[in-house]
């Protein structure tokens, strides 16, 4: 095993550890709590009658789609900004990190708009021909050393995953996501923020 596939593994095993303790910790305290003692029964309620066009409203309101129950982001649509896009300086292999007009016309713009009217889940499936994961998260640490030093820079430390879209063959849009919004961060060209070979 790799220094960095044992750090991880470290870091998942004490993320693990930490959480069974506080779990372990709330569910006696909720076990603890005395039972509240009811002392009258509530008078029963009959719920009003709706004016039909808000009758209507509230139906069509049910239909619209709502987060899934258990969290995941995997039954919602992509959606992307770039309002925390690092686009000051360059790499120190040379490579800018600002994308220019003709890339987000071409590729970032494009491939984003295509994503956006996907789901999270419709995008975990999508595989290359060799059968891996074309677009999934990273952690932080298998990235370039450089990267995990801008990563601190960026004070986006509370991120401990990167997610990154692929876009070509060697080209990249890294970022975080929270709940389904992907925030994308860098624009890479020659696949050197995670170096494969």
């Amino acid at each position: 095993m790799s220094k960095k596939s044992e750090e991880r593994q470290r870091r998942k095993a004490l993320k693990l550890q930490r959480f069974e303790a506080k779990k372990a910790d709330f569910v006696a305290r909720v076990n603890d709590a005395p039972e509240p003692k009811l002392r009258a029964q509530p008078a029963q309620s009959f719920s009003p009658k709706i004016a039909p066009h808000l009758a209507q409203a509230a139906a069509q309101q049910e239909k619209s789609p709502k987060a899934s129950k258990d969290g995941s982001r995997f039954g919602a649509r992509v959606t992307w900004c770039i309002a925390k896009a690092d686009t000051q300086g360059e790499w120190t292999w040379g490579e800018p990190r600002a994308w220019q007009r003709v890339e987000w016309d071409s590729y970032i713009s494009p491939q984003l708009g295509h994503f956006a009217q996907l789901t999270w889940g419709e995008i975990d499936r999508q595989s290359s021909e060799s059968g891996h994961k074309m677009h999934h998260d990273h952690e932080i640490s298998d990235l370039v050393d450089e990267a995990q030093r801008r990563w601190l820079e960026l004070q986006l430390e509370e991120y401990d995953t990167v997610f990154r879209f692929r876009l070509g063959a060697t080209k990249r849009a890294w970022g975080y996501i929270v709940q389904a919004h992907f925030h994308m961060v860098w624009w890479e060209r020659h696949h050197r923020i995670y170096p494969v070979g």
